[in-house]
């Protein structure tokens, strides 16, 4: 089922965002604990190396982490004095050369040289400048090793959430697929129990009204009160089957053809106008008359009824003595929109949602007439099937259905 669907990957969409942030939390922390460590060993390593501790230097007391290092002076006279040191790397005079020629000039008493993986610390002596350096190749391969194993170890352990997270998901949703599944089912199941009764009902009701009508006024309102009544409950069990049928995939496949939308929607409007005159209401569609034809392919039938949802729609929920407007233009890249827009009660941002889902009837007292809150969600199914959009919009005060839907290309 569709709902089950969305609901298990929106389960699986925040378990998952949840875990990255924690991956993603727990693995920038490390690699900065690490980072940090490393250079605070390297500066240690240094300043033990300016007050003279010896050549060789242990890390906090702790495993025997030897970092190469070296130290020279540079005396007045330009003369370099190498120091004890333990930096066993050395190509060339040239190299010992342009490092401290780079430390010397380096704007601070403490700096980096990443062409040479070198750090240096540079103090003024008596005897001269005093030059520290301090190989950082071992944090560097470190902080490498860190991005590259710690990296592909958050990603195979968010593979590993992954997974679980679907099989939960599943298995989470299993009971509410079980209890909406059972419940389509009794739906569809006392759709067509009611079907035969409903029917035999009205055609009982139709031969009982031509044997008593006309014998009294109030008996020919109890008639008409019990016709009324059939069409409105045979309509409601038409839309509970065309919701079972469409859930279930068992419906037939209907037809599509090609033909002009907008002169359905005139004959549409020209039947509505009576109705929203006897509602007290106003229907305006003056533009739409000199509008360009809007092919489609579609079902004449299904997009029919969408029309009527929505004007029928426009006629109960609409203030008394206000005015429907109905326009259609033209949207670009081969598509146009459909606006009914009605002067209602508002309908709130947080349930334009809402308004298509099955039985939802918003403030009923608002409403006229008899609903029962299927027939937006009918037209919602309709428009998914012909892969147009039906929406809702408040302008003005104003609640404005949309429906935007792509024209038939050639002829």
């Amino acid at each position: 089922m569709k709902e089950i669907v969305r609901l298990k990957i929106k389960f699986l969409f925040y378990n998952m965002a949840i875990v990255t942030a924690v991956i993603g939390v727990t693995f920038f922390a490390a690699a900065a604990v690490v980072k940090s460590r490393s250079y605070r060993e390297t500066d240690q390593i240094l300043s033990q190396i300016g007050e003279g501790a010896g050549s060789r230097i242990i890390f906090d007391g702790a495993s025997q982490v030897r970092v190469p290092h070296f130290s020279v002076i540079v005396t007045a006279d330009g003369a370099m004095l190498l120091q004890e040191g333990n930096y066993n790397s050395f190509p060339d005079q040239a190299f010992l050369d342009e490092v401290i020629l780079l430390g010397m000039d380096g704007r601070g008493e403490t700096g980096f040289l990443p062409e040479y993986s070198l750090k240096y610390f540079r103090e003024a002596r008596p005897e001269g400048v005093f030059l520290a350096f301090a190989d950082t190749s071992y944090s560097e391969t470190m902080m490498e090793s860190v991005w590259q194993y710690g990296a592909a170890a958050c990603v195979g352990i968010w593979l590993l959430f992954f997974v679980l997270s679907w099989f939960f998901a599943g298995w989470a949703v299993r009971p509410l697929e079980k209890a909406m599944t059972a419940q389509k089912e009794f739906v569809a199941n006392a759709s067509h129990e009611l079907k035969t009764p409903l029917t035999i009902l009205a055609a009982n009701t139709e031969l009982l009204s031509g044997h008593i009508s006309g014998r009294d006024e109030e008996s020919d309102k109890w008639l008409e009160n019990m016709k009324q009544e059939c069409q409105e409950m045979r309509k409601l069990v038409e839309s509970l089957l065309t919701l079972a049928r469409s859930d279930a995939g068992t419906g037939k496949k209907k037809a599509f053809s090609r033909f002009d939308f907008g002169e359905l929607l005139m004959e549409e409007l020209l039947t509505f106008e009576p109705v929203f005159y006897q509602a007290g209401r106003m229907l305006s569609y003056e533009d739409l008359e000199e509008s360009r034809e809007f092919f489609v392919n579609g079902n004449r039938e299904e997009l029919k009824q969408l029309l009527q949802v929505l004007l029928d729609n426009a006629v109960r929920y609409s203030n008394p003595q206000s005015a429907t407007t109905v326009s259609m233009e033209e949207t670009g890249r081969g598509g146009f929109c459909l606006q009914v827009k009605s002067h209602g009660t508002p309908i709130p941002k947080e349930q334009r949602e809402a308004v298509f889902e099955r039985f939802y009837r918003g403030d009923t007292s608002r409403a006229s007439g008899f609903g029962c809150g299927l027939g937006l969600s009918i037209a919602k199914e309709i428009a998914r099937e012909h892969k147009a959009v039906l929406g809702l919009t408040c302008e003005d005060g104003a609640n404005c259905f949309y429906l935007k839907m792509r024209t038939a290309r050639g002829k």
